[in-house]
């Protein structure tokens, strides 16, 4: 209404003011405004560029990441290197391996 009763050029005067007066505030904000605070990662477990690895005669070869089952954090294995099992029994793991909670 308040508009309407200054007349047209006033109100495209007053309408212009405020468009660039919210523009300024829209470009200044990320710069005035607090930053949020990234979420750390809990228990992370990282493996990368680990060696080789070799499991006989029912042993065990694990160049990867082991946990146990129900373990909330996160688990990253990048170029793991070779692991290998020969005979009975044997394992081997390359990646992540999730055991059972005793």
């Amino acid at each position: 209404m308040y508009l309407f009763k200054v007349g047209l050029e006033d109100a495209d005067k007053l309408g212009s003011s405020i468009g660039g007066v919210a523009a300024v505030a829209a470009l200044l904000a990320p710069y005035l405004l607090p930053r949020r605070e990234e979420a750390a990662v809990p228990d992370e477990v990282v493996v990368e560029d680990s060696g080789d690895a070799d499991a006989t005669g029912g042993g065990e070869a694990n160049t990867g990441a082991e946990t146990v089952d129900g373990d909330t954090g996160t688990v990253r294995v990048t170029r793991s290197g070779n692991a290998v099992a020969d005979g009975p029994g044997s394992v081997a793991n390359t990646g992540v391996r999730r055991r059972p909670r005793t």
